[in-house]
């Protein structure tokens, strides 16, 4: 029975980013892994050494925008 419940970068689960990043690790998805990282940052908008947040496509993001695309990459398997 599929799972109907759509994520949105508000109620992605902390355990959700880490399962997604360690199944795009074990694919080899070094792009989704970085979102992941990103997704699991203590800061909004830097990292831990205060540097901004450089997603895989070379530009900033924030960390809620790199939870709702963790967010739409488990809604887009759920099909």
């Amino acid at each position: 029975m599929p799972n109907n419940t759509t994520l949105t970068a508000e109620t992605i689960t902390t355990a959700q980013i880490k399962a997604l990043r360690a199944e795009a690790e074990a694919a080899g998805d070094r792009a989704q892994v970085d979102l992941c990282d990103l997704a699991l940052a203590a800061h909004e908008t830097a990292d831990a050494q205060g540097g901004d947040l450089i997603g895989p496509d070379g530009a900033i993001w924030t960390r809620t925008e790199a939870r709702e695309a963790c967010a739409d990459a488990i809604n887009a398997g759920q099909g």
